[in-house]
């Protein structure tokens, strides 16, 4: 599971790294440096402006909403959401464990009611044909690949909810689980 969701995560990270790119890529074009070059090299000129260098913008948006999407399995199988415990450490420890499976079943129905409307937002502009202004490409493969994400975090979360309740419904106060990543400091 955690394998699964940091392989996906890295497809995100490399989502992250091309708007990187291309944002440097822009701005060098756009440089005093290049325009400089442009009436020394006229060449140079057709090949990078005839790129469509405007036409970048239109990857911005896709690749970021892989970006995000992407990471939310390897959030929700760390156990890395945002969570506020400070109340909940003075409870008794089935109280506790009840209250940290009521919060694991709020984050697996929010993630499930996010990617069911992504999901019928990616069928939408598949039906319609939607691209991008300048490129025209389609706009529904990026968020396609959202709700891939979106629906294996679906998954992921459910099985951390189940074990959650496990551990409330636990005959025994079971043992403390690892500290996500974020909180080890």
């Amino acid at each position: 599971m955690l394998k699964l969701a940091n392989s996906i995560a890295i497809i995100g990270l490399t989502a992250l790294l091309a708007v990187t790119g291309l944002v440097l890529f822009e701005v060098a074009l756009r440089s005093e440096a290049m325009l400089a070059l442009r009436g020394v090299w006229p060449w140079l000129d057709d090949v990078l402006f005839g790129l469509g260098v405007d036409g970048i913008s239109d990857l911005y948006a896709p690749l970021g909403i892989v970006a995000v999407a992407a990471c939310f399995p390897a959030m929700v199988a760390t156990r890395s959401a945002i969570t506020v415990r400070f109340v909940t450490k003075t409870l008794p420890w089935r109280l506790r464990e009840g209250f940290e499976a009521m919060g694991s079943l709020c984050l697996s129905a929010m993630f499930a009611l996010m990617a069911w409307w992504v999901t019928s937002y990616t069928l939408d502009l598949w039906r319609s044909g939607e691209t991008t202004w300048l490129m025209e490409l389609p706009r529904w493969h990026a968020w396609a690949v959202a709700c891939l994400c979106l629906w294996v975090a679906v998954g992921i979360q459910a099985v951390v909810s189940l074990k959650q309740l496990l551990r409330a419904c636990a005959r025994h106060e079971p043992e403390p689980l690892p500290q996500p990543i974020s909180d080890l400091e």
